[in-house]
């Protein structure tokens, strides 16, 4: 009876408390993948190109459901894919699991046709070959932790996962999962969850759960989980016995992971380990601790050739970029941040870390730092075709930016900034996004570059306010530009000038001109109003391009740059909406006018910024 009370008291109280929380990237532990081994897509790109937005509408569709399946494509380019997410949870955190997982199976099988990736939370896969209603037990992954102390307890154990199997009721309308709580002594409870994807049948079901059931060591851990492509199987043992296994608040906590889905107390556990691993704060501090990432100083000035003007191949207003090559034949970028350039040591080592944790294909990638008395160098991957804005501008430099190539250049801008503000481990502000900090390697693929003025917030925090506004007069959202508040929507207002830039192959041009002047955004928006929008197209692109993708792309553009922030698509939005043309897009509104009116005063009651107009030339590689 007191078990039966305590249950119920538990779930009662806690169950509304506990899923209110959104879970963060930090939280949602891997608990394993699968990659089909380098199998490489067609040469076309088709396969990939189907994959892109195969997982921006599975991405979409997590927002309202729990579990979902898709295809794109026929012949051999079609792909078709699914995404589970547990029961227990509300359809925020599924989301937000969907997302997570959607980017790092890019990142993590980037060439592979088939791919799984399980979460506590959720699973997500894809293939080239039919997979919808089909059992599949070919692959696992098993997760364990804690003490092997509780192996006389076995044969419940299995009876517990054999009686779940046997309950487990498949309905194509509803999750298909079992969960229970068995007390074993007195004051151990056994808790137990099994699922399958809906979408199987019955006898299919209990197959691969049995399956699963077999691949269990029976060893007697605390907690283990054993996934498979069709279904999962769960098991914790929860000691509430004095001075042993968890404190009271554990046992509520773990009691409602048991009823509401078993997998919040994996990624709880996952979330310790990784931070016991970490050791030290994370922040600015956590520098200290980047020693494998620290250079010697003459080692740099060696792959520099003593920092020779032949090797300079970038200079801006925190200092000087040299081209480089390490001992081991490797490209480098140092950026020699010069003494009295505003980029002092908090700068340096907000972007020293920041690019450090940052691992995406449309990121520059950082190779290392040095401090050595009045040095500060930051060393990156040499990026061989410089930055965008040396072809935007130029119309013979444009004749090399076709309209596809320029699509994938938006598109990978694009994917970076979705990284930065919902995928990595901190969501990130850029707050400098142009093209002079976009570059390009040798396949004319985009890296985001030059993190000096990004700044980083907890998963929870979307917003802030400063009183330096740092940045390009041009590529700023009016907001930021007149009260010193910063948003992932500043971001998205920066990307908006430089859709319509890549598209037009006009800078925009924004000095301290005379308020009736027209710059790009305005001459966009007239030309939008009178319906003649093809004529900013670049005229290196209107001769082999998609009018109707030429135009969709300015549509987003103007719906990027609109003066409301709140109006502005996510960054998440505006790949989908780049990526399926059946998606709706709203009206778009009027931009800003320029230049942005300093004088009036807009500014938040907690912000006394002054709009400096601090203009930064590029510093990034070129």
């Amino acid at each position: 009876m007191f078990i039966h009370k305590l249950k119920n008291t538990i779930l009662l109280y806690l169950l509304i408390f506990c899923f209110k929380r959104v879970i963060s990237e930090d939280q949602v532990g891997i608990i394993g993948q699968y990659c089909s081994e380098g199998v490489s897509s067609d040469e076309g790109n088709t396969y990939q190109t189907n994959l892109n937005l195969l997982l921006s509408n599975l991405t979409l569709e997590a927002a309202t459901t729990k579990f979902y399946n898709s295809s794109i494509g026929s012949g051999k380019n079609r792909i078709e894919g699914i995404f589970l997410c547990n029961g227990g949870y509300k359809a925020q955190v599924c989301s937000t699991c969907i997302t997570i997982a959607a980017g790092q199976i890019q990142q993590n099988c980037p060439n592979d046709v088939q791919a799984i990736i399980w979460y506590g939370i959720c699973m997500l896969r894809y293939s080239n070959r039919s997979i919808f209603s089909i059992e599949d037990d070919s692959v696992y992954r098993i997760f364990e932790y804690g003490p092997s102390d509780y192996k006389q307890f076995d044969q419940e154990l299995r009876s517990s996962l054999t009686d779940l199997s046997n309950r487990v009721t498949v309905d194509n309308s509803q999750l298909a999962f079992e969960n229970d709580i068995v007390f074993v002594q007195e004051f151990i409870g056994l808790v137990a969850y099994v699922e399958c994807t809906p979408d199987l049948r019955r006898s299919d079901c209990k197959t691969c759960l049995q399956t699963g059931l077999n691949k269990f060591k029976m060893n007697g851990v605390q907690i283990s989980t054993v996934v498979l492509p069709s279904c999962r199987l769960t098991y914790f043992y929860l000691n509430m016995g004095e001075g042993k296994g968890f404190s009271s608040s554990s046992i509520a906590l773990t009691t409602v992971a048991a009823i509401a889905g078993i997998s919040l107390i994996l990624h709880l556990y996952l979330y310790l380990r990784k931070a016991k691993r970490r050791g030290k704060p994370t922040g600015l501090d956590e520098m200290e601790s980047m020693e494998n990432l620290h250079l010697q100083y003459n080692t740099i000035k060696a792959a520099a050739d003593n920092f020779a003007p032949a090797n300079k191949i970038g200079q801006g207003g925190f200092g000087v970029v040299y081209m480089g090559t390490l001992p081991d034949g490797q490209a480098i970028a140092v950026k020699r941040l010069v003494s009295q350039s505003g980029q002092g040591i908090r700068e340096f080592k907000s972007e020293a870390s920041l690019v450090a944790k940052l691992q995406h294909k449309n990121l520059v990638k950082l190779f290392g730092f040095c401090l050595d008395g009045e040095e500060k160098l930051l060393i990156y991957e040499f990026v061989a075709n410089k930055s965008l804005d040396r072809y935007l501008y130029d119309s013979k430099k444009g004749a090399y930016l076709n309209w596809e190539t320029r699509k994938k250049v938006v598109m990978g801008i694009a994917r970076g900034l979705v990284y930065l503000h919902e995928d990595s481990r901190f969501r990130i502000i850029h707050r400098d996004l142009k093209p002079g900090n976009i570059l390009l390697d040798a396949d004319m693929n985009p890296k985001i570059a030059d993190f000096g003025m990004a700044k980083l917030f907890g998963n929870d925090q979307t917003q802030g306010n400063t009183s330096r506004v740092a940045g390009t007069f041009g590529y700023m959202a009016p907001e930021y530009a007149a009260t010193g508040h910063f948003s992932v929507k500043s971001d998205v207002f920066s990307f908006g000038v430089i859709l319509l830039e890549v598209v037009s192959g006009r800078r925009n041009s924004v000095s301290i001109i005379e308020e009736d002047d027209e710059n790009l955004l305005n001459y966009a928006w007239r030309l939008w109003k009178e319906g003649s929008i093809m004529e900013l197209a670049d005229p290196n692109i209107k001769e082999a391009c998609s009018t109707t993708e030429v135009t969709r792309y300015i549509h987003i553009g103007l719906l990027s740059i609109q003066e409301d922030a709140t109006r502005r698509p996510t960054m998440a939005s505006i790949v989908s909406m780049m990526s399926n043309e059946s998606i709706v897009l709203p009206p778009a509104k009027s931009p800003p006018a320029f230049p942005y009116r300093r004088n009036q005063s807009k500014r938040s009651d907690n912000s006394n910024a002054v709009f400096t107009a601090e203009v930064f030339t590029d510093v990034s590689v070129r």
